[in-house]
């Protein structure tokens, strides 16, 4: 819903939080191809510049506001442009953050918005262009309620799917082409509802490490304090209303608790996903004591909670040597049994197992609410080059499967060509050789969370 986002009043705010929002949505906008993840892009721009924690919140929520919402602030913009695709790159990337300011967050006085971007136009593109900043954005300022109201009815018809692809499109800031699919694969309600999700906030989520003897106690005392549960052994703050200085209370003591290697920071998706895995594999007579490889294990979530979980995770493999390094931290804080952990592509790896944990890389259509920026990376080529390599991983990671093992087939996508389809070529590649024991699209717990799709694959004895 269209509300604004409540901050603690501020009368002067520094323009470094707005200049380094208004040079990185143009990097992002111009220059897709660049893949570096907007959360590093926020860091290096903060660190350089030396900003203070209110400047560095106000920079992540401008850059991120404005991707989840461009198109609705291009749409409430319209009326107050004769000529808008005349205007520069830059200046109309200026214009949607005074608007959204104005009509999405609360606490900086709309004057000080305009009095702070009106300089900014000036000191960039002179004087002229100033005066039309300040024309525009008072505008926005004076017609503000009846905006907010015209967006709300848009967010509200999207709630109600009762908007097709295009509008879903416009409401959400996506691309056309993805909302399109998304109704075609998933049906009108469906991706309605996929389409909303991705403009909230996701709220932070918290795995309590179980192979502690007071992890439950950790996990029902937060639920006691009004955070939300996730499976058994996590918590989130969805939901919570509570004054600042209560909060940032808590948030120091969870801070402590994970520095302590008692609770890791993990989506409530993958979470539900790694619960999930755990329980098939200690359920099986035949494979809960065997040991897994963890083929694309990233930074380690679900190979740190299948550890926790009492999952014998033999052999961890990840390309990237900075996410290799993330786990052995995770390990070290959380006090785990370390895998061996092997440096490279999946399809490097030529040892046999009786349990494969698949995370492929993916497109990350399913992240769009975490991962703003991929509105503007994500194109049908790119996904289907993709789907190709996910297939070539699973096809190496199934030859190297022992007889009668389990392969679990995990990604963040909301794409049947790298889901459902994916999953179906495989099938009919492998004939009596491979069983679907199951599939499922675990969809978000609660607003701005993951989608996953999960697939367990069994290899005739």
């Amino acid at each position: 819903m269209v509300e604004k986002k409540k901050k603690t009043p501020q009368n002067q705010t520094s323009s470094g939080a707005r200049k380094g929002a208004l040079d990185i949505l143009h990097q992002l906008f111009r220059h897709p191809e660049d893949s570096t993840p907007l959360p590093v892009m926020l860091a290096r721009h903060a660190q350089s510049v030396a900003m203070d924690g209110r400047d560095t919140a106000l920079l992540s929520e401008l850059t991120y506001g404005v991707l989840r919402r461009h198109a609705a602030l291009d749409f409430a913009l319209a009326g107050f442009l004769k000529k808008p695709e005349a205007l520069s790159f830059q200046v109309r990337m200026l214009l949607r953050l005074g608007a959204y300011e104005i009509l999405f967050m609360d606490g900086i006085p709309a004057r000080a918005t305009v009095n702070e971007l009106v300089n900014l136009a000036r000191r960039r593109f002179g004087q002229g262009l100033g005066g039309l900043v300040n024309g525009v954005l008072r505008a926005v300022d004076r017609e503000s309620q009846a905006l907010r109201s015209a967006l709300r009815q848009e967010e509200e018809a999207l709630m109600r799917a009762t908007l097709d692809a295009e509008g879903m499109a416009r409401a959400a800031s996506l691309p056309l082409w993805l909302t399109g699919m998304w109704e075609k694969h998933y049906g009108r309600r469906q991706a309605c509802l996929m389409a909303a999700n991705t403009l909230e906030h996701p709220a932070p989520c918290w795995r309590a490490n179980l192979s502690r003897a007071w992890g439950e106690m950790l996990v029902q005392h937060w639920i006691e304090r009004g955070y939300a549960p996730v499976g058994l052994g996590g918590f989130s703050a969805q939901g919570l209303d509570k004054n600042r200085a209560e909060a940032a209370k808590e948030q120091g003591l969870l801070a402590t608790f994970e520095k302590q290697g008692n609770l890791t920071r993990q989506g409530a998706s993958s979470q539900l996903v790694a619960e999930h895995l755990a329980e098939w594999i200690l359920g099986s007579e035949t494979l809960a004591e065997a040991p897994l490889w963890d083929a694309c294990c990233g930074r380690g979530g679900k190979t740190t909670a299948l550890l926790e979980k009492g999952v014998k995770v033999e052999l961890a493999s990840e390309p990237a040597d900075f996410r290799l390094e993330e786990l052995k931290a995770s390990l070290l804080r959380l006090g785990l049994p370390w895998p061996r952990l092997h440096y490279g592509q999946a399809q490097d790896v030529e040892e046999s197992f009786p349990l494969i944990l698949l995370d492929v890389p993916c497109s990350g259509t399913g992240t769009l609410a975490r991962n703003a920026e991929l509105r503007l990376r994500l194109s049908p080529e790119r996904c289907a080059e993709v789907a190709r390599v996910q297939a070539e991983i699973l096809e190496h990671a199934w030859e190297r499967l022992l007889p009668g093992g389990a392969l679990f087939y995990v990604t963040c996508a909301l794409n049947r060509e790298e889901n459902e389809e994916q999953i179906s070529r495989f099938l009919a590649s492998k004939g009596r050789t491979c069983r679907l024991e199951e599939q499922r699209l675990v969809l978000p717990l609660f607003p701005g969370q993951d989608a996953l799709f999960l697939a367990v694959l069994r290899k005739a004895d």
